[in-house]
Protein backbone atom coordinates (compact mmCIF):
# COMPACT_ATOMS: atom_id res chain seq x y z
CA UNK A 1 0.00 0.00 0.00
CA UNK A 2 2.89 2.40 0.72
CA UNK A 3 4.12 2.02 -2.84
CA UNK A 4 0.70 2.84 -4.25
CA UNK A 5 0.28 5.85 -1.95
CA UNK A 6 3.64 7.14 -3.13
CA UNK A 7 2.49 6.83 -6.72
CA UNK A 8 -0.75 8.70 -6.01
CA UNK A 9 1.03 11.54 -4.23
CA UNK A 10 3.91 12.01 -6.65
CA UNK A 11 2.89 11.03 -10.11
CA UNK A 12 0.84 13.98 -11.25
CA UNK A 13 2.82 16.83 -9.80
CA UNK A 14 4.97 16.58 -12.93
CA UNK A 15 4.22 17.70 -16.43
CA UNK A 16 0.79 19.05 -15.46
CA UNK A 17 0.59 21.22 -18.56
CA UNK A 18 0.70 18.21 -20.90
CA UNK A 19 -1.82 16.36 -18.77
CA UNK A 20 -4.19 19.30 -18.76
CA UNK A 21 -3.99 19.52 -22.55
CA UNK A 22 -4.65 15.81 -22.77
CA UNK A 23 -7.76 16.02 -20.61
CA UNK A 24 -9.13 18.99 -22.54
CA UNK A 25 -9.20 16.96 -25.73
CA UNK A 26 -9.52 13.50 -24.27
CA UNK A 27 -12.61 12.51 -26.27
CA UNK A 28 -10.79 12.48 -29.59
CA UNK A 29 -7.55 11.21 -28.05
CA UNK A 30 -9.27 8.22 -26.42
CA UNK A 31 -11.11 7.32 -29.61
CA UNK A 32 -8.05 7.71 -31.82
CA UNK A 33 -5.65 5.88 -29.51
CA UNK A 34 -8.09 3.03 -29.01
CA UNK A 35 -8.76 2.56 -32.70
CA UNK A 36 -5.23 3.06 -34.00
CA UNK A 37 -2.59 2.20 -31.41
CA UNK A 38 -3.75 0.41 -28.29
CA UNK A 39 -3.71 -3.40 -28.26
CA UNK A 40 -5.86 -4.83 -25.45
CA UNK A 41 -4.41 -7.60 -23.28
CA UNK A 42 -7.40 -9.12 -21.46
CA UNK A 43 -10.50 -8.23 -23.48
CA UNK A 44 -11.24 -7.55 -27.14
CA UNK A 45 -11.06 -4.03 -28.53
CA UNK A 46 -14.78 -3.87 -29.28
CA UNK A 47 -15.63 -4.56 -25.64
CA UNK A 48 -13.09 -2.03 -24.38
CA UNK A 49 -14.31 0.62 -26.81
CA UNK A 50 -17.88 0.06 -25.62
CA UNK A 51 -16.85 1.03 -22.07
CA UNK A 52 -15.73 4.46 -23.25
CA UNK A 53 -18.55 4.89 -25.73
CA UNK A 54 -21.08 4.42 -22.92
CA UNK A 55 -19.10 6.90 -20.80
CA UNK A 56 -19.05 9.53 -23.60
CA UNK A 57 -15.33 8.88 -24.03
CA UNK A 58 -14.56 10.18 -20.56
CA UNK A 59 -11.77 8.60 -18.54
CA UNK A 60 -12.67 6.36 -15.60
CA UNK A 61 -9.43 6.30 -13.62
CA UNK A 62 -7.81 9.71 -14.29
CA UNK A 63 -9.31 13.09 -13.45
CA UNK A 64 -8.06 16.63 -12.78
CA UNK A 65 -4.39 15.77 -13.14
CA UNK A 66 -4.64 12.91 -10.64
CA UNK A 67 -4.94 9.17 -10.51
CA UNK A 68 -8.33 8.67 -8.89
CA UNK A 69 -8.84 6.79 -5.65
CA UNK A 70 -10.70 3.99 -7.42
CA UNK A 71 -7.49 3.08 -9.30
CA UNK A 72 -5.83 2.20 -6.02
CA UNK A 73 -9.00 0.52 -4.74
CA UNK A 74 -9.00 -1.78 -7.75
CA UNK A 75 -5.37 -2.83 -7.37
CA UNK A 76 -5.66 -3.32 -3.61
CA UNK A 77 -8.90 -5.30 -3.93
CA UNK A 78 -7.27 -7.70 -6.36
CA UNK A 79 -4.01 -8.03 -4.42
CA UNK A 80 -5.89 -8.80 -1.19
CA UNK A 81 -8.36 -11.22 -2.73
CA UNK A 82 -8.34 -14.35 -0.51
CA UNK A 83 -8.77 -16.78 -3.40
CA UNK A 84 -6.42 -15.45 -6.06
CA UNK A 85 -2.94 -16.98 -6.00
CA UNK A 86 0.35 -15.32 -6.91
CA UNK A 87 0.27 -16.80 -10.41
CA UNK A 88 -3.24 -15.36 -10.85
CA UNK A 89 -1.85 -11.94 -9.98
CA UNK A 90 0.94 -12.49 -12.50
CA UNK A 91 -1.63 -13.28 -15.19
CA UNK A 92 -3.46 -10.07 -14.31
CA UNK A 93 -0.15 -8.17 -14.65
CA UNK A 94 -0.63 -6.35 -11.35
CA UNK A 95 3.09 -5.68 -10.87
CA UNK A 96 3.49 -4.39 -14.42
CA UNK A 97 0.58 -1.99 -13.99
CA UNK A 98 2.01 -0.70 -10.71
CA UNK A 99 5.38 -0.24 -12.43
CA UNK A 100 3.75 1.78 -15.21
CA UNK A 101 2.13 4.02 -12.62
CA UNK A 102 5.46 4.46 -10.86
CA UNK A 103 7.33 5.23 -14.10
CA UNK A 104 4.92 7.96 -15.18
CA UNK A 105 6.61 10.47 -12.88
CA UNK A 106 9.93 9.98 -14.70
CA UNK A 107 8.56 10.60 -18.19
CA UNK A 108 9.36 13.81 -20.07
CA UNK A 109 7.65 12.89 -23.33
CA UNK A 110 4.81 10.71 -24.64
CA UNK A 111 3.12 11.12 -21.30
CA UNK A 112 -0.28 11.38 -23.00
CA UNK A 113 0.03 7.93 -24.54
CA UNK A 114 1.37 6.44 -21.33
CA UNK A 115 -1.50 7.91 -19.34
CA UNK A 116 -4.02 6.50 -21.78
CA UNK A 117 -2.28 3.13 -21.72
CA UNK A 118 -2.61 3.00 -17.92
CA UNK A 119 -6.24 4.14 -18.19
CA UNK A 120 -7.08 1.35 -20.64
CA UNK A 121 -5.13 -1.25 -18.69
CA UNK A 122 -7.10 -0.45 -15.55
CA UNK A 123 -10.39 -0.71 -17.45
CA UNK A 124 -9.35 -4.07 -18.84
CA UNK A 125 -8.29 -5.19 -15.38
CA UNK A 126 -11.65 -4.10 -13.97
CA UNK A 127 -13.51 -6.06 -16.65
CA UNK A 128 -11.44 -9.19 -16.05
CA UNK A 129 -11.76 -9.03 -12.27
CA UNK A 130 -15.48 -8.26 -12.46
CA UNK A 131 -15.99 -11.42 -14.51
CA UNK A 132 -14.15 -13.35 -11.81
CA UNK A 133 -16.38 -11.85 -9.10
CA UNK A 134 -19.44 -12.96 -11.04
CA UNK A 135 -18.27 -16.44 -12.07
CA UNK A 136 -15.35 -17.46 -9.85
CA UNK A 137 -12.14 -19.31 -10.71
CA UNK A 138 -13.49 -22.84 -11.08
CA UNK A 139 -13.72 -23.88 -14.72
CA UNK A 140 -17.46 -24.44 -15.00
CA UNK A 141 -17.27 -26.46 -18.20
CA UNK A 142 -14.59 -28.73 -16.75
CA UNK A 143 -16.74 -29.32 -13.66
CA UNK A 144 -19.77 -30.18 -15.79
CA UNK A 145 -17.60 -32.65 -17.70
CA UNK A 146 -16.67 -34.30 -14.41
CA UNK A 147 -20.38 -34.72 -13.64
CA UNK A 148 -20.92 -36.29 -17.06
CA UNK A 149 -18.02 -38.67 -16.46
CA UNK A 150 -19.56 -39.62 -13.11
CA UNK A 151 -22.81 -40.52 -14.84
CA UNK A 152 -21.02 -42.59 -17.49
CA UNK A 153 -18.82 -44.45 -15.01
CA UNK A 154 -21.19 -44.90 -12.05
CA UNK A 155 -24.69 -44.15 -13.42
CA UNK A 156 -24.96 -41.34 -10.86
CA UNK A 157 -26.75 -38.32 -12.33
CA UNK A 158 -25.46 -35.33 -10.37
CA UNK A 159 -26.77 -31.94 -11.45
CA UNK A 160 -25.59 -28.47 -10.46
CA UNK A 161 -27.07 -25.36 -12.07
CA UNK A 162 -25.14 -22.10 -11.98
CA UNK A 163 -27.34 -19.06 -11.47
CA UNK A 164 -26.67 -16.58 -14.26
CA UNK A 165 -25.93 -13.18 -12.75
CA UNK A 166 -27.15 -10.36 -14.98
CA UNK A 167 -25.08 -7.32 -14.06
CA UNK A 168 -23.97 -4.52 -16.39
CA UNK A 169 -20.30 -4.10 -15.53
CA UNK A 170 -19.98 -0.98 -17.69
CA UNK A 171 -22.88 0.87 -16.06
CA UNK A 172 -21.56 -0.05 -12.62
CA UNK A 173 -18.10 1.30 -13.48
CA UNK A 174 -19.57 4.56 -14.78
CA UNK A 175 -21.44 5.01 -11.49
CA UNK A 176 -18.37 4.06 -9.43
CA UNK A 177 -16.17 6.47 -11.37
CA UNK A 178 -18.61 9.37 -10.93
CA UNK A 179 -18.62 8.80 -7.16
CA UNK A 180 -14.94 7.80 -7.00
CA UNK A 181 -16.01 4.76 -5.00
CA UNK A 182 -15.44 1.30 -6.47
CA UNK A 183 -17.42 -0.40 -3.71
CA UNK A 184 -20.54 0.72 -5.60
CA UNK A 185 -19.58 -1.75 -8.30
CA UNK A 186 -18.07 -4.49 -6.14
CA UNK A 187 -21.08 -4.64 -3.81
CA UNK A 188 -23.24 -5.48 -6.82
CA UNK A 189 -20.83 -7.93 -8.42
CA UNK A 190 -19.48 -9.83 -5.42
CA UNK A 191 -21.35 -12.54 -3.51
CA UNK A 192 -23.66 -11.42 -0.71
CA UNK A 193 -24.37 -14.72 1.02
CA UNK A 194 -25.13 -14.18 4.74
CA UNK A 195 -21.93 -13.89 6.80
CA UNK A 196 -19.72 -14.56 3.77
CA UNK A 197 -17.27 -11.87 4.88
CA UNK A 198 -16.87 -13.62 8.23
CA UNK A 199 -15.38 -16.54 6.31
CA UNK A 200 -12.59 -14.16 5.30
CA UNK A 201 -11.93 -13.52 9.00
CA UNK A 202 -11.89 -17.28 9.58
CA UNK A 203 -9.26 -17.68 6.87
CA UNK A 204 -7.01 -15.16 8.64
CA UNK A 205 -7.41 -16.98 11.96
CA UNK A 206 -6.66 -20.35 10.36
CA UNK A 207 -3.61 -18.92 8.60
CA UNK A 208 -2.33 -17.81 12.01
CA UNK A 209 -2.89 -21.31 13.41
CA UNK A 210 -1.02 -22.80 10.45
CA UNK A 211 1.89 -20.41 10.98
CA UNK A 212 2.03 -21.37 14.66
CA UNK A 213 2.48 -25.05 13.87
CA UNK A 214 -1.07 -26.11 12.96
CA UNK A 215 -3.67 -27.92 15.04
CA UNK A 216 -2.43 -30.54 17.50
CA UNK A 217 -2.82 -34.02 16.01
CA UNK A 218 -4.52 -36.73 18.03
CA UNK A 219 -2.90 -40.17 18.01
CA UNK A 220 -5.06 -43.11 16.86
CA UNK A 221 -7.60 -44.47 19.37
CA UNK A 222 -11.05 -46.06 19.30
CA UNK A 223 -13.23 -43.85 21.47
CA UNK A 224 -13.02 -41.47 24.41
CA UNK A 225 -15.94 -40.47 26.61
CA UNK A 226 -16.77 -38.95 29.97
CA UNK A 227 -14.99 -40.68 32.85
CA UNK A 228 -12.11 -42.00 30.72
CA UNK A 229 -8.54 -41.18 31.71
CA UNK A 230 -5.61 -41.11 29.33
CA UNK A 231 -2.75 -38.86 28.25
CA UNK A 232 -4.72 -38.57 24.99
CA UNK A 233 -7.45 -36.75 26.94
CA UNK A 234 -4.95 -33.99 27.68
CA UNK A 235 -4.09 -33.78 23.97
CA UNK A 236 -7.81 -33.65 23.15
CA UNK A 237 -8.29 -30.87 25.67
CA UNK A 238 -5.45 -28.87 24.10
CA UNK A 239 -6.82 -29.45 20.59
CA UNK A 240 -10.30 -28.22 21.56
CA UNK A 241 -8.76 -25.19 23.22
CA UNK A 242 -7.22 -24.27 19.86
CA UNK A 243 -10.66 -24.18 18.23
CA UNK A 244 -12.11 -22.30 21.22
CA UNK A 245 -14.47 -25.08 22.25
CA UNK A 246 -13.06 -25.28 25.80
CA UNK A 247 -10.87 -23.51 28.33
CA UNK A 248 -7.78 -25.49 29.31
CA UNK A 249 -8.35 -25.07 33.06
CA UNK A 250 -9.88 -28.17 34.70
CA UNK A 251 -9.00 -27.67 38.37
CA UNK A 252 -12.63 -27.30 39.49
CA UNK A 253 -13.79 -30.48 37.80
CA UNK A 254 -15.43 -33.00 40.14
CA UNK A 255 -13.56 -35.66 38.18
CA UNK A 256 -10.30 -34.24 39.47
CA UNK A 257 -11.49 -34.56 43.06
CA UNK A 258 -13.09 -38.00 43.14
CA UNK A 259 -12.34 -41.58 42.22
CA UNK A 260 -14.80 -42.75 39.58
CA UNK A 261 -15.43 -46.19 38.14
CA UNK A 262 -16.91 -45.86 34.67
CA UNK A 263 -18.09 -48.74 32.46
CA UNK A 264 -17.93 -47.83 28.79
CA UNK A 265 -18.84 -49.64 25.60
CA UNK A 266 -16.28 -49.20 22.85
CA UNK A 267 -17.76 -48.77 19.35
CA UNK A 268 -20.37 -51.45 18.68
CA UNK A 269 -18.70 -54.20 20.71
CA UNK A 270 -20.55 -55.62 23.70
CA UNK A 271 -17.35 -55.91 25.67
CA UNK A 272 -17.15 -53.29 28.40
CA UNK A 273 -13.99 -51.57 29.55
CA UNK A 274 -13.76 -50.31 33.13
CA UNK A 275 -11.70 -47.21 33.85
CA UNK A 276 -10.61 -46.59 37.44
CA UNK A 277 -9.69 -42.96 37.92
CA UNK A 278 -7.20 -42.58 40.72
CA UNK A 279 -6.65 -39.57 42.96
CA UNK A 280 -3.25 -38.81 41.48
CA UNK A 281 -4.45 -38.65 37.87
CA UNK A 282 -3.79 -35.12 36.50
CA UNK A 283 -7.11 -33.45 35.84
CA UNK A 284 -6.05 -32.63 32.27
CA UNK A 285 -6.01 -36.39 31.57
CA UNK A 286 -9.55 -36.95 32.88
CA UNK A 287 -12.51 -36.74 30.51
CA UNK A 288 -14.83 -34.55 32.58
CA UNK A 289 -18.20 -32.87 32.04
CA UNK A 290 -16.64 -29.68 30.69
CA UNK A 291 -14.66 -31.65 28.13
CA UNK A 292 -17.80 -33.54 27.11
CA UNK A 293 -19.58 -30.24 26.53
CA UNK A 294 -16.62 -29.03 24.48
CA UNK A 295 -16.77 -32.17 22.34
CA UNK A 296 -20.52 -31.65 21.85
CA UNK A 297 -19.86 -28.06 20.76
CA UNK A 298 -17.24 -29.25 18.28
CA UNK A 299 -19.57 -31.97 16.96
CA UNK A 300 -22.39 -29.47 16.47
CA UNK A 301 -20.06 -27.24 14.45
CA UNK A 302 -19.22 -30.17 12.17
CA UNK A 303 -22.62 -31.79 11.69
CA UNK A 304 -21.76 -34.86 13.77
CA UNK A 305 -23.99 -36.74 16.17
CA UNK A 306 -23.59 -34.57 19.27
CA UNK A 307 -23.19 -37.18 22.01
CA UNK A 308 -19.90 -35.97 23.50
CA UNK A 309 -18.18 -39.24 22.57
CA UNK A 310 -15.03 -38.94 20.46
CA UNK A 311 -15.39 -41.67 17.84
CA UNK A 312 -13.83 -42.08 14.43
CA UNK A 313 -15.87 -39.42 12.61
CA UNK A 314 -15.14 -36.81 15.28
CA UNK A 315 -11.45 -37.71 15.09
CA UNK A 316 -11.43 -37.12 11.32
CA UNK A 317 -12.59 -33.52 11.77
CA UNK A 318 -10.34 -32.96 14.82
CA UNK A 319 -7.33 -34.01 12.76
CA UNK A 320 -8.20 -31.83 9.77
CA UNK A 321 -5.32 -29.39 9.30
CA UNK A 322 -5.73 -25.62 9.22
CA UNK A 323 -4.60 -25.60 5.58
CA UNK A 324 -7.28 -28.17 4.69
CA UNK A 325 -9.90 -25.99 6.36
CA UNK A 326 -8.64 -22.90 4.53
CA UNK A 327 -9.01 -24.71 1.21
CA UNK A 328 -12.48 -25.84 2.17
CA UNK A 329 -13.51 -22.28 3.03
CA UNK A 330 -12.03 -20.84 -0.17
CA UNK A 331 -13.83 -23.48 -2.22
CA UNK A 332 -17.15 -22.57 -0.64
CA UNK A 333 -16.55 -18.87 -1.19
CA UNK A 334 -16.17 -19.70 -4.88
CA UNK A 335 -19.48 -21.60 -4.80
CA UNK A 336 -21.21 -18.54 -3.41
CA UNK A 337 -20.41 -16.76 -6.68
CA UNK A 338 -22.77 -19.20 -8.42
CA UNK A 339 -25.69 -18.15 -6.21
CA UNK A 340 -28.23 -15.37 -6.89
CA UNK A 341 -27.22 -11.92 -5.65
CA UNK A 342 -30.81 -11.34 -4.52
CA UNK A 343 -32.45 -14.25 -2.69
CA UNK A 344 -35.74 -12.39 -2.22
CA UNK A 345 -37.40 -10.86 0.84
CA UNK A 346 -38.87 -14.23 1.81
CA UNK A 347 -37.26 -17.45 0.65
CA UNK A 348 -36.44 -21.06 1.45
CA UNK A 349 -32.78 -22.03 1.77
CA UNK A 350 -31.80 -25.70 1.82
CA UNK A 351 -28.15 -26.62 2.39
CA UNK A 352 -27.72 -30.23 1.31
CA UNK A 353 -24.60 -31.15 3.38
CA UNK A 354 -26.19 -29.57 6.45
CA UNK A 355 -29.47 -31.49 5.98
CA UNK A 356 -31.45 -28.40 6.98
CA UNK A 357 -34.07 -26.04 5.57
CA UNK A 358 -34.57 -22.46 6.69
CA UNK A 359 -37.37 -20.06 5.84
CA UNK A 360 -35.90 -16.56 5.89
CA UNK A 361 -37.89 -13.34 5.73
CA UNK A 362 -36.23 -9.91 5.86
CA UNK A 363 -33.05 -11.59 7.15
CA UNK A 364 -34.90 -13.25 10.05
CA UNK A 365 -35.16 -17.04 10.31
CA UNK A 366 -38.84 -17.89 10.59
CA UNK A 367 -38.45 -21.68 10.45
CA UNK A 368 -35.49 -24.04 10.78
CA UNK A 369 -35.95 -27.76 10.26
CA UNK A 370 -34.10 -30.99 9.59
CA UNK A 371 -34.49 -32.48 6.11
CA UNK A 372 -33.58 -35.68 4.30
CA UNK A 373 -31.79 -35.30 0.95
CA UNK A 374 -30.80 -37.62 -1.88
CA UNK A 375 -28.28 -40.34 -1.17
CA UNK A 376 -24.99 -40.67 -3.04
CA UNK A 377 -26.59 -42.67 -5.85
CA UNK A 378 -29.42 -40.16 -6.27
CA UNK A 379 -27.93 -36.76 -5.33
CA UNK A 380 -30.32 -33.87 -4.85
CA UNK A 381 -29.68 -31.29 -7.60
CA UNK A 382 -28.39 -27.81 -6.78
CA UNK A 383 -30.47 -25.00 -8.28
CA UNK A 384 -32.87 -22.09 -7.61
CA UNK A 385 -36.56 -21.84 -8.49
CA UNK A 386 -39.90 -20.62 -7.11
CA UNK A 387 -42.54 -22.56 -5.21
CA UNK A 388 -45.84 -22.07 -7.03
CA UNK A 389 -48.32 -24.57 -5.57
CA UNK A 390 -48.93 -27.09 -2.80
CA UNK A 391 -50.51 -30.53 -3.10
CA UNK A 392 -52.44 -31.86 -0.09
CA UNK A 393 -53.15 -35.59 0.33
CA UNK A 394 -50.89 -36.24 -2.66
CA UNK A 395 -50.90 -39.27 -4.89
CA UNK A 396 -47.44 -40.68 -5.48
CA UNK A 397 -46.66 -41.27 -9.12
CA UNK A 398 -43.75 -43.62 -8.65
CA UNK A 399 -40.76 -42.62 -10.82
CA UNK A 400 -39.99 -45.09 -13.59
CA UNK A 401 -36.52 -45.83 -12.21
CA UNK A 402 -37.93 -46.73 -8.78
CA UNK A 403 -40.74 -48.77 -10.34
CA UNK A 404 -38.34 -50.89 -12.38
CA UNK A 405 -35.65 -51.29 -9.73
CA UNK A 406 -37.83 -51.70 -6.63
CA UNK A 407 -41.57 -52.15 -7.31
CA UNK A 408 -41.58 -54.67 -10.17
CA UNK A 409 -39.13 -57.13 -8.52
CA UNK A 410 -41.32 -57.10 -5.38
CA UNK A 411 -44.42 -57.66 -7.51
CA UNK A 412 -42.83 -60.72 -9.11
CA UNK A 413 -42.20 -62.22 -5.67
CA UNK A 414 -45.63 -61.29 -4.31
CA UNK A 415 -48.57 -60.74 -6.74
CA UNK A 416 -50.52 -59.10 -3.88
CA UNK A 417 -47.80 -56.54 -3.15
CA UNK A 418 -49.46 -53.66 -5.04
CA UNK A 419 -52.88 -54.22 -3.45
CA UNK A 420 -51.34 -54.33 0.03
CA UNK A 421 -49.70 -50.94 -0.58
CA UNK A 422 -52.68 -49.32 -2.30
CA UNK A 423 -50.81 -48.97 -5.59
CA UNK A 424 -52.75 -48.77 -8.87
CA UNK A 425 -51.40 -49.25 -12.40
CA UNK A 426 -52.14 -47.11 -15.46
CA UNK A 427 -51.28 -47.60 -19.13
CA UNK A 428 -48.88 -44.66 -19.55
CA UNK A 429 -48.36 -41.27 -17.94
CA UNK A 430 -51.16 -39.35 -19.63
CA UNK A 431 -53.74 -37.82 -17.27
CA UNK A 432 -56.49 -39.85 -18.97
CA UNK A 433 -54.51 -43.11 -19.13
CA UNK A 434 -56.62 -46.22 -18.58
CA UNK A 435 -56.26 -48.33 -15.47
CA UNK A 436 -55.02 -51.91 -15.91
CA UNK A 437 -55.21 -54.96 -13.69
CA UNK A 438 -52.27 -56.23 -11.66
CA UNK A 439 -52.54 -59.68 -13.27
CA UNK A 440 -51.78 -58.20 -16.70
CA UNK A 441 -48.59 -56.65 -15.38
CA UNK A 442 -47.52 -59.87 -13.66
CA UNK A 443 -48.10 -61.84 -16.87
CA UNK A 444 -46.03 -59.28 -18.79
CA UNK A 445 -43.23 -59.52 -16.24
CA UNK A 446 -43.13 -63.29 -16.55
CA UNK A 447 -42.75 -63.04 -20.31
CA UNK A 448 -40.35 -60.08 -20.44
CA UNK A 449 -37.28 -58.72 -18.73
CA UNK A 450 -38.04 -55.93 -16.24
CA UNK A 451 -36.09 -53.36 -18.30
CA UNK A 452 -38.22 -54.04 -21.38
CA UNK A 453 -41.58 -53.73 -19.61
CA UNK A 454 -43.97 -51.16 -21.21
CA UNK A 455 -44.17 -47.68 -19.70
CA UNK A 456 -46.64 -48.43 -16.91
CA UNK A 457 -47.47 -45.73 -14.37
CA UNK A 458 -47.67 -46.90 -10.77
CA UNK A 459 -49.67 -44.58 -8.50
CA UNK A 460 -50.11 -44.85 -4.75
CA UNK A 461 -53.11 -42.93 -3.40
CA UNK A 462 -53.26 -40.94 -0.14
CA UNK A 463 -52.58 -43.19 2.84
CA UNK A 464 -50.43 -43.57 5.92
CA UNK A 465 -47.96 -45.58 3.83
CA UNK A 466 -47.68 -43.04 1.02
CA UNK A 467 -44.03 -41.89 1.13
CA UNK A 468 -45.09 -38.32 0.29
CA UNK A 469 -47.06 -38.08 3.53
CA UNK A 470 -49.86 -35.54 3.72
CA UNK A 471 -48.42 -32.79 1.52
CA UNK A 472 -45.84 -31.81 -1.05
CA UNK A 473 -44.53 -28.37 -2.00
CA UNK A 474 -44.04 -27.87 -5.72
CA UNK A 475 -41.63 -25.69 -7.69
CA UNK A 476 -41.85 -27.22 -11.21
CA UNK A 477 -38.34 -27.78 -12.55
CA UNK A 478 -36.40 -29.84 -15.07
CA UNK A 479 -34.99 -32.00 -12.27
CA UNK A 480 -38.47 -33.18 -11.15
CA UNK A 481 -37.69 -32.68 -7.46
CA UNK A 482 -39.91 -31.19 -4.75
CA UNK A 483 -40.33 -30.97 -0.97
CA UNK A 484 -42.63 -33.40 0.80
CA UNK A 485 -43.84 -34.87 4.05
CA UNK A 486 -42.85 -38.43 5.00
CA UNK A 487 -44.21 -41.13 7.31
CA UNK A 488 -40.65 -42.21 8.18
CA UNK A 489 -40.05 -39.66 10.95
CA UNK A 490 -37.44 -41.67 12.85
CA UNK A 491 -34.75 -40.99 10.23
CA UNK A 492 -34.63 -37.30 11.19
CA UNK A 493 -32.87 -38.24 14.44
CA UNK A 494 -29.79 -39.32 12.47
CA UNK A 495 -26.87 -36.95 11.92
CA UNK A 496 -26.42 -38.17 8.35
CA UNK A 497 -29.67 -37.88 6.44
CA UNK A 498 -28.97 -38.72 2.79
CA UNK A 499 -31.60 -41.38 2.10
CA UNK A 500 -33.96 -40.16 -0.64
CA UNK A 501 -34.02 -40.59 -4.42
CA UNK A 502 -33.37 -36.85 -4.86
CA UNK A 503 -36.46 -35.15 -3.45
CA UNK A 504 -36.30 -33.43 -0.06
CA UNK A 505 -38.24 -34.82 2.90
CA UNK A 506 -39.38 -32.40 5.59
CA UNK A 507 -39.39 -32.96 9.34
CA UNK A 508 -41.86 -30.08 9.90
CA UNK A 509 -44.14 -29.95 6.83
CA UNK A 510 -47.15 -28.72 8.80
CA UNK A 511 -45.15 -25.79 10.19
CA UNK A 512 -44.05 -24.86 6.66
CA UNK A 513 -47.64 -25.07 5.43
CA UNK A 514 -48.81 -22.87 8.32
CA UNK A 515 -46.11 -20.29 7.63
CA UNK A 516 -47.05 -20.08 3.95
CA UNK A 517 -50.79 -19.98 4.73
CA UNK A 518 -50.44 -16.95 7.01
CA UNK A 519 -49.20 -14.87 4.08
CA UNK A 520 -51.10 -16.18 1.04
CA UNK A 521 -54.74 -15.45 0.22
CA UNK A 522 -55.05 -18.61 -1.91
CA UNK A 523 -53.89 -20.93 0.88
CA UNK A 524 -55.38 -19.99 4.25
CA UNK A 525 -55.05 -22.08 7.40
CA UNK A 526 -58.78 -22.81 7.29
CA UNK A 527 -58.62 -24.00 3.68
CA UNK A 528 -55.61 -26.18 4.42
CA UNK A 529 -57.36 -27.87 7.36
CA UNK A 530 -60.48 -28.53 5.27
CA UNK A 531 -58.54 -29.97 2.33
CA UNK A 532 -56.45 -32.24 4.58
CA UNK A 533 -59.64 -33.81 5.96
CA UNK A 534 -60.72 -34.84 2.46
CA UNK A 535 -59.72 -38.31 1.19
CA UNK A 536 -58.56 -37.15 -2.25
CA UNK A 537 -55.67 -35.15 -3.66
CA UNK A 538 -56.04 -31.36 -3.80
CA UNK A 539 -53.71 -28.84 -5.50
CA UNK A 540 -53.68 -25.19 -4.44
CA UNK A 541 -51.80 -22.51 -6.38
CA UNK A 542 -49.97 -19.88 -4.36
CA UNK A 543 -50.75 -16.22 -4.84
CA UNK A 544 -47.19 -15.36 -3.78
CA UNK A 545 -44.53 -17.51 -5.39
CA UNK A 546 -41.70 -18.17 -2.96
CA UNK A 547 -38.04 -18.39 -4.09
CA UNK A 548 -36.35 -21.62 -3.10
CA UNK A 549 -32.58 -22.07 -3.20
CA UNK A 550 -31.02 -25.53 -2.91
CA UNK A 551 -27.31 -25.06 -2.23
CA UNK A 552 -24.23 -27.14 -1.42
CA UNK A 553 -21.99 -25.56 1.20
CA UNK A 554 -19.55 -27.56 3.32
CA UNK A 555 -18.15 -24.47 5.09
CA UNK A 556 -20.00 -21.33 6.18
CA UNK A 557 -20.69 -19.07 9.18
CA UNK A 558 -24.16 -19.65 10.60
CA UNK A 559 -26.73 -17.23 12.03
CA UNK A 560 -25.04 -17.53 15.45
CA UNK A 561 -21.70 -16.54 13.86
CA UNK A 562 -20.30 -20.04 14.39
CA UNK A 563 -17.93 -21.41 11.78
CA UNK A 564 -19.46 -24.61 10.40
CA UNK A 565 -17.92 -27.49 8.44
CA UNK A 566 -19.67 -30.49 6.92
CA UNK A 567 -18.89 -33.80 5.28
CA UNK A 568 -18.64 -33.72 1.49
CA UNK A 569 -21.47 -36.22 0.96
CA UNK A 570 -21.48 -36.11 -2.87
CA UNK A 571 -17.69 -35.70 -3.37
CA UNK A 572 -18.21 -32.30 -5.00
CA UNK A 573 -15.44 -30.80 -2.82
CA UNK A 574 -12.98 -33.29 -4.25
CA UNK A 575 -14.02 -32.60 -7.85
CA UNK A 576 -13.88 -28.84 -7.53
CA UNK A 577 -10.65 -28.70 -5.51
CA UNK A 578 -8.93 -30.39 -8.45
CA UNK A 579 -10.04 -27.47 -10.61
CA UNK A 580 -9.32 -24.67 -8.12
CA UNK A 581 -6.04 -25.50 -6.37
Amino acid sequence: MNRLKFIVVSIFFINSYLIANLLEDKNSDINNYLSQKYKPIFINKKNLTEYYKQNNYQTFWIENNEIKKISIELLEKIKNDPILKSDDLDKLKITQIEDKLQNLKNLDENIEENLLEVEFLLTELYDKYSSYLLEGSINWKAFQNKLKDLEKESEIKAQWDRYKIEKDKKTLLIEASKNNDLSISFNELDYNFPNANKLLDAIKQLEQIAQNGDYIKLPPFKTLRIGDKSPIVKTLRERLTQSENIALNCENSIYAQNIITNSTSIDTNDEEVTSNIEDNTPCEEIFDEDLKNAVISFQQNHGLYADGIVGLQTQVFLNMSAKEKIKKIKLNLERMRWLPRDFGEKYLLINIPEYRLRVIENNDIKLNMAVIVGDKKYPTPIFSDKMSYIVLNPNWNIPESIAKKEILPKLLKDPNYLDSKGIEIYQGWDRNASKIETKEVVDTLILQDVESVPNFRFTQGPSNENPLGKMKFMFPNKHAVYLHDTPAKSLFANARRAYSHGCIRLSKPQELLNLIATDDKNMTLQKADEFLKEPSEKSVGLNNKIPIHIIYLTAWVDENEKLQFREDIYNFDKMQKELLF
